[in-house]
Formats: structure tokens, C-alpha cells, sequence
């Protein structure tokens, strides 16, 4: 490998990362306020396709059950979603986009889309080699998505 890395790379390195993230979440979150939602509302609504089951929109929301039941309760009165009985298990409950919430969707991802991308500064050979980098860099054991879920946690961020 390439030696242990000073502090200061280590520093520089963990900076550069969370400002990207930074970056990344102020994008978002400007969206969501276009949008007249909440990050989380709008973290919800991006994660909605089709029919969803509210244990898999918490799994996507990288929380707990109950507090995708509070989102989805908040996004029910705002009639952007409805909750109904898995057809094939009533014990279960699904989440479905309204007309107004897939408008609201629709509307939320074209914003993102004409957001400024920081990785369209990069060469497409370029994102290839900071994926794999970024591979390289993780533990090969590390489960990603308890990573993500920990990391979005610690920095009070929702992955979508």
C-alpha cells in the first residue's frame, strides 16, 4: 500500500469529503424548499416509486419504522401520499404517491437535475476513478448501507 497518511492528509482528505457532502445536502435541501417541503419530505418523496411497503421506505430512509410512519403521516396530510393495506397482508402498509405527490416528485427531480452537479466537473474517466478509489479507501468488510446509515446519522443528513 501506500504508508500510513499524515494527519494533516487525513484532515485535508475527511474536509474535502464533508464539504462535498456539504455541498451536496445544501442542493437538496434548496430543492426541497422550491418544492415547499422538508429535506426529509423531500428525501421520502424521491425514494417513493410505485407501491411501497413502510418498512422499505424506512430501510431507503436508513431509520427506524416508526419515523417513517411519521414522515409518511406528514406527507398523507399534505395529500401528497396515501397509506393503504398490502393487498396480500393486511398487516402490512403501503405507501403510494398521489397524483399531487408524483407532481411534487416530478417537480423536486427537475430541480435536482438543473442543480449544479459537482461530479459533472469531472471527465466520466475521472468519476470512474474516484469511484474506485473511494472503494479502495473503504474496509473490504464494511457493510455500506449500515456506513451510510451511521455516517447520515452522525452528520443529521438523509440518504436518498
Amino acid at each position: 500500500m501506500g504508508g500510513v497518511p499524515s494527519i494533516e492528509e487525513t484532515r485535508e482528505i475527511a474536509g474535502l469529503l464533508i464539504a462535498l457532502v456539504g455541498q451536496t445536502a445544501a442542493q437538496v435541501e434548496f430543492c426541497a424548499r422550491q418544492c415547499g417541503l422538508s429535506i426529509v419530505q423531500a428525501s421520502a418523496l424521491l425514494q417513493i416509486d410505485g407501491s411501497l411497503p413502510m418498512r422499505e421506505l424506512a430501510t431507503r430512509l436508513g431509520g427506524h419504522a416508526s419515523n417513517a410512519t411519521g414522515i409518511a403521516d406528514r406527507l398523507a396530510a399534505r395529500g401528497l401520499v396515501e397509506r393503504r393495506d398490502d393487498p396480500d397482508d393486511r398487516r402490512v402498509k403501503r405507501v403510494i404517491l398521489t397524483t399531487v405527490g408524483a407532481d411534487a416528485r416530478e417537480r423536486l427531480a427537475a430541480c435536482l437535475e438543473s442543480a449544479p452537479v459537482p461530479f459533472a466537473r469531472l471527465t466520466a474517466a475521472q468519476r470512474g476513478q474516484l469511484r474506485d478509489l473511494l472503494g479502495l479507501a473503504l474496509d473490504p468488510q464494511t457493510d455500506l448501507t449500515e456506513a451510510q446509515t451511521q455516517a447520515a446519522r452522525i452528520l443529521g443528513i438523509t440518504l436518498n
